[in-house]
C-alpha cells in the first residue's frame, strides 16, 4: 500500500495555464482520505509551492528548490537545508556574466534577479494578483556579486533561462569546472544549479526518514530531467505523457498529460484501485 505521493507541478500538477484540475483535485482528495500523504516536491521557492498546496488544502511537507530545502507547510518550520557556499556562487555569476545569460537566485523566501525577464518576470505579474502573504518576493539587484557575498550561506539554488538552446548547453558545459554543484534541468529553456548531491530523490529521502515511510510505500510523479532521482529512490516512479523522454526511459510507468489528468489518473489506479 502506497503512503505517500510526491508530485512536481510544472508541467505535471500544473496545467498549461498553471492550475489544478477539478480531477487532480478530487483525486488528491480522496487520497488524502486513505491518510496518503501528498507532498509537492518543485524546483519552485517554497513560498511558490506553498500556494497550490494551499489549495489542496495540503498540510504535508514540501520539497522546494530542487530539493535543496524542506519546510513544514503548517508552520514553514525548516526539516532540511543545503545552502551553497560563497566560493561557489561567485564562480557560477562570472560564468553567467561571462555568457550574458538571463539568471535568478533563490535565496531563502527571496528570488533575486538582475532585470524582471522570464521567471521573474511572471512572478512579479503573478504577484499583483495575490495577498502579500502568498507572494514570491522578489529582490532585482544592482550588484550581484555583492549581494551574494552578504547573502553568505543563504542562498539555495541558481537557474539559468534561455530561448536560445545552444547558450544553454554551452554555458551549462562550462559550469563542469566547479565540481562542488550538480546541475540538472527542470524545463526545455533552463537549468539549475545546486548543491553537489542535492536533488529531489535525496531530499525525499530525508522526508522519509523524517516520516518513517519506505521507498516501497511512495509514489513519485514528475514530468523531467530533475524528476528522475525521486523517480529512482520512490518505489514506484511515474512519468507524465507529456515528460522529457529522459524521465520516461527513468519512470516505471507513464500517465496521461499534465493537459489530461495525468495526475488523477496514477492516483485513482495506483492508490484509489
Amino acid at each position: 500500500m502506497y503512503r505517500l505521493v510526491a508530485i512536481d507541478l510544472d508541467g505535471t500538477l500544473l496545467d498549461t495555464n498553471k492550475e489544478i484540475s477539478e480531477r487532480n483535485k478530487t483525486a488528491i482528495h480522496m487520497a488524502k482520505e486513505k491518510d496518503v500523504k501528498i507532498v509537492i516536491c518543485s524546483g519552485r521557492v517554497y513560498s511558490g509551492a506553498r500556494i497550490y498546496a494551499k489549495q489542496l488544502g495540503i498540510m504535508d511537507p514540501i520539497i522546494a528548490c530542487n530539493g535543496a530545502i524542506i519546510r513544514e507547510n503548517i508552520d514553514g518550520k525548516v526539516i532540511y537545508s543545503d545552502f551553497m557556499n560563497t566560493a561557489d556562487c561567485l564562480r557560477i555569476l562570472n560564468i553567467f556574466h561571462e555568457n550574458n545569460i538571463y539568471f535568478h537566485v533563490y535565496a531563502g523566501e527571496t528570488m533575486l534577479t538582475e532585470r524582471l525577464d522570464y521567471n521573474s518576470q511572471k512572478y512579479y505579474e503573478r504577484n499583483k494578483a495575490l495577498p502579500p502573504k502568498d507572494r514570491v518576493e522578489i529582490d532585482i539587484v544592482a550588484d550581484m556579486e555583492k549581494k551574494l557575498r552578504e547573502l553568505d550561506g543563504k542562498v539555495l539554488k541558481f537557474v539559468a533561462v534561455s530561448d536560445d538552446s545552444e547558450l544553454l548547453a554551452t554555458v551549462r558545459k562550462k559550469l563542469s569546472v566547479v565540481e562542488t554543484v550538480d546541475v540538472t534541468s527542470s524545463n526545455y529553456n533552463n537549468f539549475e544549479v545546486v548543491n553537489k548531491g542535492v536533488n529531489k530523490g535525496k531530499a525525499l529521502e530525508r522526508l522519509a526518514e523524517v516520516l518513517k515511510i519506505t521507498p516501497q510505500e511512495m509514489i513519485a510523479v514528475g514530468d523531467n530531467e530533475n524528476d528522475i532521482p525521486m523517480f529512482d529512490f520512490a518505489g514506484l516512479g511515474i512519468a507524465m505523457g507529456n515528460a522529457e523522454d529522459c524521465a520516461k526511459e527513468a519512470a516505471d510507468y507513464i500517465t496521461a498529460s499534465n493537459t489530461e489528468d495525468g495526475v488523477a489518473k496514477a492516483i485513482e489506479k495506483f492508490v484509489l484501485g
